[in-house]
C-alpha cells in the first residue's frame, strides 16, 4: 500500500483537493507525452522537416496550472508558517524541487503575458512510415521572449530556478520531476492502480527509441543516467590485455594521450585517452605502455599526485 507520511503532508481541509490535482497533473503528463506522437510534424520535399508542437503546448498548459495548485495552494498553504519557510527552503536547494519553482515562470507566462512560449525541437523520432514523434525541451533562459525574461510578477528565484534547472531540459522530464518532487511532499494524493502500489498512468506508453528514456516519476532523469553510465565507465578498466601510447595532444592545457589496444586475437585498436583516466585505468591494475621515440617500450605509472611516468620521466 502506498506510504501515508510524507515531507509536508496536505491538510485535511485541502487533501480533497490535492487528490483531484494529482490525479489531473498525472493525466495531463499522458497527454502530453501522447501529443508527442500524434503533431501534424511532415516531411516536406521542399522545405525539409517541418515541425509542428502546437498540440503539446496546448496539453502542457492545465499540467502547469496544477503543479502551480498544487504546490502553493495544496502543500505550503497546509504548512505552519515554520513548515512554509522550510518548504520554500526545500525549493530553492532540491533538484526537482527548484524544477517546480521554475515552472512557475512558464505558467505565469501562459496565464499573464501575451508572449507565446514557444516549445524548443531539434530532434525528431520516426514513428512507423507516416508518423513523427517530437522530442521538445524548454526554450534556454537567454532565449525566451523578453516581457517574459522581464516579467516582474514573476519572484526571482522562479527565474534563477527555470534558468538553472528547466530552461534546455525535455519538457516531459520537468514534469516528470514536479510529479516526483509533490508525490514525496504526500504520496497519499497520488491515485493508485486499485490494489496495489503503482501509481496510475504509469509508466508512459513505450516507444521505439534507441536511448534511455524515462517514463516514470521514479526512475532518474537521463542527465543521472548519463552520469552513471560515465561514472560506471570510468570505473572499468579498458578491453584487451594493455595499451600502447603512441602519441601525446593537448586539449585545453590538459594532455591526452592516443595509441593503440591490444585486443584478443591479434587485432589493435586505436584509442584516445585522457591523463586522468589514464591514471584510474592503471591504479586499477591496466596496464599502460609508452612508446619512446627510438621504438622502446615503457611501463607507464601513476604516481599519488596522479601524474604518468615512463622510464622515471614525466609521461608530459
Amino acid at each position: 500500500m502506498p506510504e501515508t507520511t510524507g515531507l509536508f503532508p496536505a491538510a485535511a481541509d485541502r487533501h480533497a483537493k490535492g487528490r483531484q490535482k494529482m490525479h489531473g497533473l498525472a493525466l495531463y503528463i499522458s497527454h502530453v507525452w501522447e501529443a508527442t506522437a500524434t503533431t501534424d510534424t511532415s516531411l516536406c520535399r521542399e522545405h525539409g522537416l517541418e515541425v509542428d508542437s502546437e498540440r503539446i503546448a496546448l496539453e502542457l498548459a492545465p499540467a502547469l496550472a496544477a503543479i502551480r495548485t498544487l504546490d502553493l495552494e495544496v502543500i505550503r498553504n497546509s504548512q505552519s508558517n515554520a513548515d512554509q519557510h522550510r518548504y520554500d527552503a526545500l525549493l530553492n536547494t532540491d533538484p526537482q524541487g527548484r524544477v517546480v519553482r521554475g515552472l512557475v515562470l512558464a505558467r505565469n507566462a501562459d496565464i499573464h503575458l501575451p508572449a507565446t512560449l514557444d516549445l524548443h525541437v531539434d530532434r525528431v523520432v520516426g514513428e512507423g512510415p507516416t508518423g513523427w514523434r517530437v522530442m521538445p525541451t524548454w526554450q534556454p533562459y537567454d532565449a525566451l521572449p523578453p516581457d517574459v525574461r522581464d516579467s516582474t510578477g514573476t519572484a526571482s528565484s522562479s527565474h534563477r530556478a527555470y534558468r538553472d534547472t528547466v530552461g534546455g531540459r525535455l519538457i516531459v522530464e520537468t514534469l516528470l520531476d514536479a510529479f516526483a518532487f509533490l508525490l514525496r511532499c504526500d504520496p497519499t494524493l497520488a491515485r493508485r492502480v486499485p490494489g496495489t502500489d503503482d501509481l496510475a498512468y504509469f509508466p508512459l506508453h513505450p516507444y521505439t527509441l534507441h536511448d534511455y528514456e524515462r517514463r516514470h516519476p521514479k526512475q532518474p532523469n537521463r542527465d543521472e543516467v548519463a552520469a552513471e553510465v560515465r561514472r560506471l565507465t570510468e570505473e572499468a578498466v579498458p578491453s584487451g590485455s594493455h595499451r600502447e601510447i603512441s602519441y601525446r595532444l593537448d586539449s585545453d592545457g590538459t594532455p591526452v594521450y592516443c595509441g593503440y589496444t591490444e585486443e584478443s586475437y591479434g587485432v589493435r585498436t586505436s584509442f584516445t585517452e585522457a591523463s586522468t583516466q589514464i591514471v584510474r585505468d592503471i591504479q586499477a591494475g591496466y596496464r599502460y605502455i609508452a612508446v619512446a621515440a627510438d621504438g622502446t617500450h615503457q611501463v607507464v605509472t601513476a604516481d599519488s599526485d596522479g601524474r604518468l611516468h615512463a622510464d622515471g620521466d614525466l609521461l608530459e
